[in-house]
């Protein structure tokens, strides 16, 4: 009986020992499971769309709004340039919802895009615009947005890591002469620009290049605003070049083909007077390319077949094609284009 009594004490105590220890390896498992420096992965960032975002250039803090994909790095990046008398609100559609500029958004977040959306400063009328090329355009302002958007697309590329061989324009109208200016001033910066509904400065305070930059325009042929085949635009704001001489510039810059490829594009809209001409201008240096949609009958508008217009604002500015998508022609020009 008494070697039984010690057996049993003995299993007691080993239990306790055995149930002491499972305790402790269950409390480190934990323990080491919540420990966020032991964690598999860290959690997926969200997509953002940040507003009022600043910079500080010459004393100012100019604006702008950014999209961020769930991931930043290595990822390309549109700039996207509002009209004159716009804003990036505008552009983005919270003060005129029927606005084409706004499938930018869409663009970026199926695509993956940083897509960057800087305001204008205001000029000598009270309306936001850019300093474009043009030295006879008295109504923009006077604010070096070669340097302020320089400066931001640097501020971006080092805070996200951006693709630095994958930077892209869009303008529309002074927005597209600024961005004509980039391409000018900046072009080691940008990969392609696009021109919307506007030509290039016949008295032009723009430093000249000779770096190959793809293009793209998208012109009306009956704008009544920024004339097709050149002229002064409407209010005196400057005068342009032909659509033609435009083209004839940088097809010579880029070293491109002379002669084009020529689509006549499907008449979606038959409603909308007006059809798509697509010229592409192609094997050019560093595998530039110039492009032209040549709106037949269209005005002073971005196409677009789902953000139309209404007819007040269509009396002032001319007839809005409806047969493509503004934001869709540009990006799948830009999405081949790689420095």
């Amino acid at each position: 009986m008494k070697n039984n009594k010690i057996d049993y004490l003995q299993y007691n105590a080993v239990r306790t020992i055995v149930l002491s220890m499972l305790s402790i390896v269950v409390l480190c498992f934990n323990a080491c499971k919540e420990d966020p420096f032991l964690s598999e992965a860290e959690p997926e960032l969200e997509a953002e769309f940040l507003k009022n975002q600043t910079i500080r250039i010459d004393g100012i803090d100019r604006a702008y709004h950014i999209y961020l994909p769930r991931t930043r790095e290595n990822k390309p990046v549109v700039m996207l340039l509002h009209g004159h008398g716009g804003s990036f609100d505008q552009s983005i559609g919270e003060e005129y919802s029927k606005n084409p500029q706004r499938l930018w958004i869409d663009v970026a977040e199926e695509n993956e895009i940083i897509l960057i959306i800087p305001n204008g400063a205001l000029g000598s009328e009270d309306t936001r615009g850019w300093n474009d090329c043009r030295e006879d355009a008295f109504a923009n302002p006077e604010t070096d947005d070669v340097k302020f958007l320089s400066e931001l697309l640097d501020k971006i590329s080092s805070e996200f890591l951006h693709d630095t061989k994958r930077v892209y324009i869009c303008g529309i109208s002074n927005g597209a002469s600024m961005a004509i200016r980039l391409a000018q001033e900046i072009p080691n910066k940008i990969t392609a620009f696009a021109s919307v509904i506007t030509t290039m400065a016949v008295n032009s305070e723009c430093a000249d290049s000779d770096i190959p930059v793809s293009a793209i325009f998208m012109n009306g042929t009956a704008d009544p605003i920024a004339p097709y085949d050149g002229g002064t635009i409407v209010g005196g704001w400057g005068e342009v070049t032909s659509t033609s001489e435009s083209l004839a510039y940088w097809i010579s810059r880029n070293g491109t083909s002379t002669v084009p490829v020529i689509e006549t594009l499907a008449d979606v809209d038959t409603n909308d007077d007006s059809h798509v001409k697509k010229y592409t201008y192609d094997n050019g240096a560093n595998n530039t390319e110039v492009v032209l949609y040549e709106i037949v009958g269209g005005g002073h508008t971005e196409p677009s077949l789902v953000e139309r217009y209404a007819e007040l604002y269509l009396a002032l500015v001319g007839r809005q094609n409806g047969d493509i998508e503004m934001a869709d022609a540009v990006w799948d020009f830009f999405r081949k284009k790689s420095k």
